[in-house]
């Protein structure tokens, strides 16, 4: 019996192992949605919680790292084609960071556009809202302990009346049912996902990580900004072969896109999250700071292409003279260098680091509560003096591996100490900032890191 039993499993393993489908992007149905938007003065997270099932309620998790004064964010759910909208408000309130829950209705899964608009600004959002599929390997161990447990039913009552030939089959039933059902939820880990119910298939000849580059444009309104004055940044990207918008853009690491912007100097400092406006064009609304050049990285990964950081850069001007007055004082509230908590400073492992080798960086936050932000604990922006470089790498012990769901704003389980492993590609001073989230506030620590000339070996 055992000889005809591996055969009849291993048969069965190859059969749930065959290889699924494949779907765009390969986001799990069990995942949640993170778009990050910097608008109305906020810095927000919109969060479309993952659903079991459509038609059904949809929770949608509005955090607000930096709320600034607050205002009403709504909120409208719209399947692609025809189809209903469903919308629902927030209430954000002043200088209150938190978590502000919404419920919207999905009526199917599939393409959907989620809408945001607060204080007279727009973004519009695609995503695929999916529903996970049952995997073949759990429908086969269900229907395995099942006919196992008739197995077993039977064997006994033949037993009981005497029937010795019903029970021995009965028995040998239940083995191999038992057999079944443990061999296929033990090799489960190895088997493909099923593709989510919703999820766009590749088309029949497309490659993935076959797309080319964006082209971008960077531009600001007005051209030359004012010190201390409201301004509009604008990336609009293009496609590389066939000069249309580049409109596919996927999340990536919590949003679409991803956007510094950093004075020459450095102590003007935004890491923020441009609204998506139009197909293929990101905007954003900021403040300026002092007079002179500033540097602008935007990071971003087209669905099947791959990730991408483009750079340009504007100049902001000095300030229009006040009336009856020779000087304009900076806003007040609107102070352009970031935070630095007090006490706070990072530690360097090697003390004097190298080119080309690895440096271990700590920063000791003094809490344990830090709650991850754009699904990591901390974030290490890393700048040359002269600007053209720019490195960005994530907190070590929050990293997660490909498919694992990221961490959930909520749950401050990390800290006090955030370490980061970076290597710096030439010597020459560099600028840092480290990022992270401490009751739902964002905590910016700069710092300046000389880095020495690598010996050769």
């Amino acid at each position: 019996m055992l000889k005809r039993l591996i055969p009849a499993v291993l048969a069965l393993a190859a059969v749930l192992a065959w290889a699924a489908p494949a779907w765009a992007h390969g986001r799990s149905g069990s995942a949640d949605v993170r778009f990050a938007q910097t608008i109305a003065g906020m810095e927000l997270t919109v969060v479309v919680r993952a659903s079991l099932r459509v038609p059904a309620p949809l929770q949608v998790d509005v955090v607000a790292h930096d709320p600034g004064r607050g205002g009403r964010v709504e909120l409208t759910l719209r399947p692609a084609g025809a189809g209903g909208s469903s919308a629902a408000a927030a209430e954000v309130r002043e200088d209150a960071p938190g978590m502000y829950p919404v419920l919207l209705r999905a009526e199917r899964v599939g393409p959907h556009e989620l809408e945001v608009r607060a204080g007279g600004e727009r973004s519009v959002l695609p995503f695929d809202l999916l529903v996970p599929a049952a995997p073949p390997w759990e429908v086969v161990v269900y229907l395995a302990f099942a006919c196992a447990a008739l197995a077993l039913v039977v064997a006994l009552v033949a037993a009981a009346q005497a029937r010795r030939g019903a029970a021995g089959a009965g028995a040998v039933a239940f083995v191999v049912a038992t057999a079944v059902a443990f061999t296929a939820g033990g090799l489960s880990p190895w088997f493909v996902p099923p593709v989510p119910d919703g999820a766009p298939a590749v088309p029949e000849g497309v490659r993935p990580l076959g797309k080319p580059n964006a082209q971008p444009l960077i531009e600001v309104e007005p051209r030359r900004p004012g010190a201390y004055a409201e301004f509009r940044l604008r990336v609009t990207l293009f496609d590389g072969s066939t000069g249309r918008p580049a409109d596919d853009l996927a999340e990536h690491h919590g949003a679409l896109s991803h956007v510094v912007v950093t004075s020459q100097d450095g102590t003007y400092f935004r890491h923020v999250h441009p609204l998506r406006v139009a197909p293929g064009v990101h905007e954003v609304r900021l403040r300026a700071g002092e007079a002179g050049r500033h540097l602008v990285y935007a990071e971003f990964e087209r669905a099947d292409a791959g990730g991408q950081l483009v750079s340009g850069a504007f100049t902001v001007g000095s300030p229009p003279p006040a009336a009856g007055s020779a000087r304009v004082a900076r806003p007040e509230g609107k102070r352009p260098e970031p935070e630095r908590p007090e006490g706070a400073r990072p530690v360097l492992k090697p003390a004097r680091p190298v080119a080309g080798r690895p440096v271990t960086l700590t920063l000791d936050t003094g809490r344990t509560a830090v709650q991850p932000w754009l699904g990591m604990a901390g974030h290490l922006i890393v700048r040359s003096r002269d600007g053209g470089y720019l490195g960005h790498v994530h907190e070590a012990a929050s990293m997660t591996a490909p498919g694992e769901r990221p961490p959930d704003e909520s749950v401050a389980r990390y800290g006090p100490r955030l370490r980061f492993t970076f290597t710096f590609p030439r010597p020459g001073r560099h600028l840092a900032w480290i990022q992270y989230v401490r009751n739902y506030a964002i905590v910016t620590v700069p710092y300046v890191i000389d880095v020495e000339e690598g010996s050769a070996r």
